[in-house]
């Protein structure tokens, strides 16, 4: 038995929320930026910053397309997929997050949407 599943909450990071047709199904990429708790240094927390790529495909993918900017709070929940991107023989590996579920966030009550396909 396996399982793959990853729940990440982040901001939409830069301005490239970048749509591809692949096939016959479309492909929204963007990437967001996680804080990583890494301590406590005196008297407040440490923390760093992840980044990941994330990519919806179909409808999902539009919706993001359409109504994500940079800088706007979700929450990925997906799984995470790593493949070869490499040509002739150079490897090279990306990993990226496959959304299965995207929840846009905003600061208040009753202002969150969730995108489930």
């Amino acid at each position: 038995m396996a399982y793959n599943h990853v729940m990440l909450i982040g901001n939409i990071t830069g301005s490239s929320i970048n749509q591809t047709e692949v096939g016959k199904r479309k492909k929204t990429e963007f990437a967001i930026a996680v804080e990583r708790y890494t301590g406590k240094n005196e008297s407040h927390p440490n923390t760093e910053v992840d980044f990941f790529n994330i990519v919806a495909w179909g409808k999902l993918g539009d919706i993001c397309f359409e109504y994500l900017t940079s800088g706007s709070k979700v929450l990925v929940d997906g799984m995470i997929q790593i493949r070869n991107t490499g040509k002739r023989g150079k490897r090279q590996w990306l990993t990226e997050i496959v959304a299965e579920n995207i929840k846009f966030m905003k600061a208040g009550r009753n202002n969150e949407n969730t995108i489930k396909l």
